[in-house]
């Protein structure tokens, strides 16, 4: 057993025993704010800012028991603050379970796979957690107000305008009925490319608001303020915006200051009502520090990760939580204040690691807000090793939490790592899944290409899944849209249609008459570089119109860039600029390209026609030729002949993307990740593909091989994954392997596992982590949730409590090939 201190064990089962929440406090105080602003002449960004700081003065706040450390997002445990006035693809999984509220067993009858990433069980918690009065709230005010306003009714109806939306899908009721939890009101484009009413995920800039605390920021904004003035005539349009955007920030950090003072004042009126002494002390101290940060800067390790917590929580009210922020390399902030508190004796490392855990059971508490990844380790801005103290006692602490839902650490390796850390990092594998491992030098390499200061990419921290960013000085905007790229191989086979459309025209049309395999790539270059463009003009709309109504002064304050250029962040404000382009599956479009060429060029087994009519009727009557299609080669064996297929669609999906600049100026950059089961909603979109898979089964998920295909061992599968990352997915790669906990259990087998992944990023691979649980854990808690409430797995590059899933992504997660070290 790993000692863990009663207050972090009682707290920790308070959280995961937490039933999920609808909260409706920031939809109802920005729906009436927005309401009551609305024909004014009145800024966009001051219009977020009234919203904002009616919301914290109005929501409800608490104080746990067992925390030392406050600041919440909500009301209600178990609950995130929901961005209303967004409308992403998050708030219909939320909301639409409260029409169930009268009657929720009935969700485990209509949606027995769950929804997306959410099980039924979680489903049926949604359905009743509203009172008749939310409920009421939320039908006849909330949701009427939003129905024509919201980014997403304003998208979809931009989209139709300029024939980017296409035409409402009639799907097979059929498939339908089968798989409706995936579905809501399709259109044929979207069957190509998918673009969310999100504006993608970002990493604060933490370092500045300790630096400065957030009245220091205020009085940054009003000298800018004054400065512009001095310079710029005051009827200007020029000055009039900067004016919206700083005095926005203004009342924001002054927002945020007397959010805190809210919850110095709660401290102290339990203090008051306490029988415990030692109870009571713990609250008038809380009061006191959180008078202090993060309106001032910390003057200590604890008023630091007060600071640092708090800022998170006022960043997921302001931006929405369901959007994802990340705190950025909590490792380096905190450990001056550490080693300062060490040395004058006011802190021991035992201490140290009791605070760490409860900061990370906090990132945990809400299963549906993002990943919330920690970045450790790494190098510093001069290149030099940046592991210290710190470092180590978040590794510690995350093991002895064992994990806790959505908080992962994401542990930098450079080639000045010391081995000692990276055992370390990887003997948390023997406790729990979680940590994920990133290669420095390819990182920053494709950071530089992205047109960052070198200073600034070595500077990078992980946001969302697996995505880097600079730290604190762009825009984000990770994994806003994404092509399906599996589609683009039935788009290439079939002249631009597809299947499950009735084989509609959709794409462009290429010739299917394949002479050679040249002309199959020609067809399949085509059909990528149409669904890079209709996503990037997709995008480029959506980024313009957040931009014009949905800003957020609040985060933009912390970005370096925005103050001084006086533009939020959502207008180009800070210092990096860019865009993405996500897709998934390189091994399900690898292996069927390289299937094609193995058994009509080079093998001459079947024609074309042959093949696609085989497809076409998903192999009836045809399993002897999908078996030679299975047996054909495959993407994760070491094996060229497939692998530079990847290397080269993974190359042309960056070169077409970045070759098209976003609405602020920068490229878009690539991502090769899998997202909230994107690996089965992506299957399920096209028919037989001639990697032998069946019609409607789930692709392959990020980086990795398909499941079953990889034959040749864990080594084989990390080179194949190297070569695939010499393509500048500088948005990140996902590679993700279930690994037999029996392996890792003797000091040698750790040690094999350190020597692989070494040797992995020496090769140039971008990213590995591993699920060290083994498939007869994974059933058993199939069978009896119960007993494994922190059973913790990397569904693909983010990580969720096992229990939490639906089962169709439990039984693919459990599918998954149990590598040996």
């Amino acid at each position: 057993e790993i000692e863990v201190p009663e207050r972090i064990r009682k707290y920790k089962e308070k959280i995961l025993s937490t039933p999920l929440q609808t909260d409706i406090e920031r939809m109802l105080w920005y729906t009436r704010v927005y309401k009551a602003t609305e024909g004014q002449s009145i800024g966009s960004c001051m219009r977020a800012a009234l919203a904002f700081r009616e919301t914290v003065r109005n929501m409800k706040i608490r104080i746990e028991e067992e925390e030392l450390i406050v600041g919440c997002w909500a009301g209600k445990r178990g609950a995130i603050p929901l961005a209303i006035e967004i409308f992403g693809p998050y708030h219909r999984e939320i909301i639409m379970p409260i029409l169930y509220r009268h009657q929720p067993e009935k969700i485990k009858e209509d949606f027995p796979d769950g929804i997306a990433s959410l099980s039924s069980r979680c489903l049926m918690e949604l359905a009743t957690s509203l009172s008749d009065e939310e409920y009421k709230l939320l039908i006849t005010e909330i949701i009427p107000y939003w129905r024509e306003r919201s980014l997403y009714a304003i998208l979809q109806k931009k989209f139709a305008e300029e024939g980017l939306q296409g035409e409402a899908v009639k799907l097979p009721d059929e498939f339908v009925q089968r798989y409706k939890f995936l579905w809501q009101a399709p259109y044929d484009l979207d069957f190509v490319a998918a673009v969310t009413p999100m504006q993608g995920h970002i990493t604060i800039g933490m370092k500045k608001v300790l630096d400065l605390g957030f009245k220091g920021i205020a009085r940054q904004a009003k000298e800018r303020l004054d400065d512009l003035r001095k310079s710029l005539p005051e009827d200007s349009e020029e000055l009039q915006k900067a004016k919206d955007f700083l005095e926005a920030v203004m009342v924001s950090c002054e927002a945020v200051c007397e959010f805190a003072e809210r919850f110095a004042k709660l401290a102290e009126e339990m203090a008051s009502q306490t029988q415990s002494e030692e109870r009571r002390r713990e609250l008038l101290e809380i009061a006191e520090r959180v008078r202090r940060v993060p309106a001032e800067p910390p003057r200590s390790f604890i008023e630091a990760i007060q600071a640092i917590w708090f800022t998170q929580v006022v960043m997921a009210i302001a931006y929405g939580g369901e959007q994802i922020i990340a705190p950025g390399r909590v490792d380096q902030y905190l450990y001056p204040y550490y080693k300062q508190d060490l040395e004058k004796g006011l802190i021991t490392p035992g201490e140290a690691i009791e605070l760490l855990m409860e900061y990370l059971i906090k990132t945990a508490q809400d299963i549906y807000f993002g990943p919330n990844n920690i970045t450790i380790g790494g190098v510093d801005r001069e290149g030099n090793c940046a592991v210290n103290d710190v470092s180590y006692l978040f590794l510690e602490a995350f093991k002895r939490l064992r994990g806790c839902g959505r908080a992962g650490l994401a542990v930098r390796i450079a080639p000045n790592t010391p081995r000692e850390f990276i055992r370390k990092a990887a003997e948390t594998y023997r406790v729990t899944a979680g940590i994920a491992f990133y290669n420095d030098p390819v990182v920053i390499r494709g950071l530089v290409a992205d047109g960052y200061q070198i200073e600034d990419a070595r500077d990078y921290s992980i946001v969302g899944c697996v995505e880097p960013t600079g730290t604190g000085n762009n825009n984000g905007y990770t994994s806003g849209q994404a092509i399906r790229l599996p589609s683009i191989v039935e788009l290439t086979l079939y002249g631009g249609r597809l299947s499950l459309l009735g084989w509609k025209q959709v794409g462009p049309k290429t010739s299917t008459e394949f002479e050679t395999f040249e002309d199959v790539l020609q067809a399949f270059e085509k059909q990528l570089d149409f669904a890079i463009d209709l996503c990037v003009r997709k995008s480029y709309i959506k980024d313009m119109l957040i931009a014009e109504y949905f800003p957020c002064p609040l985060l933009s304050a912390t970005i370096e860039g925005c103050i001084e250029s006086a533009k939020d962040f959502t207008s180009g404000g800070a210092k990096y600029n860019h865009s993405n382009v996500s897709a998934q599956s390189i091994a399900s479009v690898a292996n069927s390209l390289a299937a094609v060429k193995w058994v009509v060029f080079d093998r001459k087994l079947v024609s074309m026609n042959e093949l696609l009519e085989a497809l076409k009727n998903n192999f009836e009557g045809r399993e002897e030729l999908r078996q030679i299609l299975l047996k054909a080669p495959k993407y994760g064996n070491d094996d060229p002949y497939v692998d530079e297929i990847a290397l080269w669609v993974a190359k042309l999906l960056d070169k077409k993307a970045r070759d098209r600049r976003c609405w602020m100026g920068g490229p878009h950059r690539t991502c090769l990740i899998s997202v909230s089961g994107s690996q089965i909603l992506e299957g399920r979109l096209i028919g037989a593909t001639p990697d032998g898979r069946l019609a409607h089964s789930p692709v392959s998920i990020g980086i990795n091989p398909t499941e079953g295909t990889a034959k040749n061992g864990l080594t084989a599968t990390l080179k194949s994954a190297a070569l695939v990352s010499k393509a500048n997915q500088s948005d990140g790669t996902s590679l993700t392997l279930n690994l037999n906990p029996a392996s890792i259990k003797s000091e040698e087998g750790l040690d094999k596992l350190v020597s692989l992944i070494e040797a992995a990023f020496k090769l140039g691979l971008r990213h590995l982590q591993f699920n060290p649980i083994s498939k007869e854990i994974l059933l058993d808690a199939q069978k009896h949730p119960e007993k494994y409430p922190d059973l913790v797995v990397k569904v693909s590059g983010y990580s969720f409590r096992f229990v939490d899933l639906p089962k169709i992504l439990q039984d693919e997660i459990i599918a998954r090939l149990e590598y040996e070290t």
